[in-house]
Formats: structure tokens, C-alpha cells, sequence
């Protein structure tokens, strides 16, 4: 094992020598043109790197920002006013001198030779890393688990929350590292998409409660059908509001058995909304109950009121919104285990109902507060068209 490391070690450092002999490598504390790579697209991974676009533009207006990511990456940040140019490429953790030739070839396109190349705190992988090192000139900083590789690593701090942590890279390129809520930005025809489903499901304009039921099924942080019934029927009933449920394709299923089991009320809106559509929703609605997962994480970004379900064995200060006014968290005791079958069972209808009047007397259901947050997030860039 000793040897195998250090052959590593020594190959690393043969392949910056030769890079030293290369390329005329000049390491600024303010570089005029940045690339961050974001490949891995668990959606909260996404949305909590978007602070530091908004720190680097808001310290250095000037720069030259640039995102390279594929997929799902590029369709949340396909409307964001803080990239100056977005690039959908292969994975890299598939075949990574296909991404970087497909990268280099953008960037020359875009007639872009970037000062530095960035990773984020969910991209530490050694052929995120290789794929930095193939791309350009610049000079690598951020996470990873190659820091033989980078001029400038970084360390995940684990007393600080992902965002934060992330917001190193901000530091990185001139600009303050101080915490910034993330972002997540829609086009007008996202907003009137939204809008259209939303008058299909609550003709009636009741107030309107989202409910994220499912996870990406990765993590323990499903609650139990029973539960959720029991709160349905509670905000319908008893508080009159209007319920949509969000959700990819793939969770149509399991979200009609809980609608089924709570005697039909809501209407199911799986599948049928692209990711910016989802943030416009989400926007446009008055109120969610949300388990820990992705959906969670954009209403997060576009200042929904929410209750959210979160799990006891992760700890909370890395992903859950802590200390903000409109989201109110419920989660048991920290424990260090999963139970087999484990289902946020610390948490009881009871104390959901609660949380969610508790939301809606701070935060009443009113056209403004829907409008204000579709002002914040509701952009006229479409990095689509650059392609």
C-alpha cells in the first residue's frame, strides 16, 4: 500500500513537473476568467454550489465566469444571470478524455482560456480532478481528493455547512466567502408553465401547499404514508388549502398511493415539470412540506415557506436550511445509526401540523409574497441559445 501511494505521489508530481516545463503557470489571487466544474448532480449538490457564482459576480462584476457540467447541471443552471457561459459535456466520471476534449473544444470556441479551474465540495473525484488538469492552463484549486494535482486544495471543514464550505472557492477568486442563501433562476415561460398547472389544480385560488413525499431513494429520509395522510388531510380540511404534489416521473407511484390513502385529495404533478419549471412552482405556491431531498433544496432557493422532514443520523448543519425564518425543521434526537426500516420516526404528524399553521400565521398565503419571489428568481438569460 506504501509503495502504491507513493508511486502515485511521484507520478503526480512528475506530471506538474512537466506541466511547470510546459506552460507558463502564474497563480493570481484575482484572475480576470474562472471555470468551475460541477459533474456531480445530486440536485441539492447543484443548488448548493450556487453561492459562489453570486459571490465571485458580486465582488468581481468583471470576470469572466464559466460552468462546465452535463445533464441535469446544466438544466438548473440554464437560466442563472451570474454564469457568463455555461458548457454541457460528457461525463467525466464515464470517460474523462472524452470530456475533455469536448470541454477544450468549447473553450476554444468561446475563445476562453481560463486564469484558473475550480471544484466544489461535492466534485472531489481524482478524474474530476484529471479532467481539470487536461482542460487548460490555468491553475487548479478547490476539493479534491488529489490535492498532488491542484496548486491551491482545500479542506471540507466539517464544522461548517456544505454551502459554506463550498464558498472557499469564493476566496479563492477575490471575493469574500461570506455566506450567500443559494439561487436558482427561471425564464418567463418557466413561471407561465408553472402558472398553467397551477390553475389546472387549485381553479378555486385556495391557498397552496407543495408536498415532496419522495426521495432520490440514495438516503434513509422517507416518512411514513399514515403521517403524511394524516397532515393532508389537515391542510385540506381543517386549514383549506389547495395540494399539489412534486416529484419526478419515477415517483408518480409511490406519490398516488399516499394520494389514494388520503381519500383523493391533491393533484399530482410528477413528472410533468422540467427543473426550472419545478423552481417556478414552487415559487408561484404559498407553502411545502418536504421531506430532506432535492425538491427541498430549490424551494429553498426561491424563499418558499416550508416544514421540512429531516433526517436524526445526518448532521443537519451540513444540508438543512438552519436559522432561517420561513423554514421550520423537525427532526428527532442526533443518532449516529439507520435503523433498519428506519422512517424519520422521531417526527409525528402532530408536530408537522403544527410547524405548517405555525408557517402559514408568520407567512400567510397573499399574491404578494408568490409575485415577490417570482421577481427574485425569474431571469432573461437562456444559456440554451449559446450553444
Amino acid at each position: 500500500m506504501f509503495l502504491k501511494k507513493t508511486a502515485k505521489t511521484l507520478s503526480a508530481s512528475a506530471i506538474l513537473s512537466a506541466e511547470r516545463l510546459l506552460r507558463s503557470q502564474s497563480i493570481s489571487s484575482q484572475p480576470d476568467s474562472i471555470l468551475i466544474l460541477e459533474y456531480l448532480l445530486p440536485l441539492g449538490c447543484c443548488v448548493h454550489l450556487t453561492p459562489v457564482y453570486e459571490a465571485i459576480k458580486r465582488a468581481r462584476p468583471g470576470v469572466t465566469l464559466t460552468v462546465a457540467t452535463r445533464g441535469l447541471g446544466f438544466a438548473l443552471l440554464r437560466h442563472h444571470p451570474c454564469i457568463d457561459h455555461l458548457i454541457d459535456t460528457p461525463d467525466p466520471l464515464t470517460d474523462t478524455y472524452v470530456a475533455a476534449r469536448a470541454l477544450r473544444s468549447a473553450l476554444a470556441q468561446l475563445n476562453l482560456r481560463p486564469d484558473c479551474i475550480l471544484t466544489g465540495a461535492s466534485d472531489q473525484r481524482t478524474r474530476i480532478a484529471l479532467l481539470a488538469l487536461l482542460t487548460g492552463s490555468g491553475w487548479r484549486g478547490g476539493f479534491t481528493l488529489a490535492p498532488q494535482l491542484y496548486h491551491r486544495p482545500v479542506q471540507y471543514q466539517r464544522n461548517q455547512s456544505l454551502i459554506d464550505n463550498n464558498l472557499q472557492l469564493a476566496a479563492l477568486a477575490g471575493a469574500s466567502p461570506q455566506h450567500i442563501e443559494p439561487r436558482v433562476f427561471f425564464s418567463q415561460a418557466n413561471a407561465a408553465t408553472a402558472q398553467s398547472l397551477i390553475d389546472s389544480a387549485n381553479p378555486e385560488g385556495r391557498p397552496l401547499i407543495v408536498f415532496v413525499t419522495q426521495n432520490s431513494g440514495g438516503q434513509s429520509t422517507g416518512w411514513h404514508i399514515d403521517r403524511f395522510v394524516e397532515v393532508l388531510r389537515h391542510a385540506h380540511d381543517a386549514l383549506g388549502c389547495a395540494i399539489v404534489y412534486a416529484g419526478t416521473a419515477t415517483d408518480a407511484g409511490a406519490i398516488e398511493r399516499i394520494r389514494t390513502a388520503a381519500g383523493g385529495i391533491g393533484t399530482s404533478l410528477a413528472g410533468r415539470t422540467s427543473v426550472t419549471e419545478l423552481a417556478a412552482l414552487l415559487a408561484l405556491s404559498d407553502a411545502a412540506v418536504s421531506i430532506d431531498t432535492g425538491t427541498m433544496h430549490i424551494g429553498r432557493a426561491v424563499g418558499l415557506p416550508m416544514a421540512v422532514i429531516g433526517p436524526s443520523w445526518q448532521r443537519p448543519i451540513e444540508w438543512l436550511p438552519l436559522e432561517l425564518p420561513n423554514v421550520r425543521i423537525l427532526r428527532g434526537p442526533d443518532r449516529p445509526d439507520v435503523p433498519p426500516g428506519y422512517r424519520l420516526d422521531e417526527v409525528h404528524a402532530a408536530d408537522v401540523i403544527a410547524a405548517l399553521e405555525n408557517l402559514l400565521t408568520a407567512y400567510p398565503a397573499n399574491p404578494s409574497g408568490r409575485a415577490a419571489r417570482i421577481a427574485a428568481s425569474t431571469s432573461t438569460i437562456d444559456h440554451r441559445l449559446e450553444i
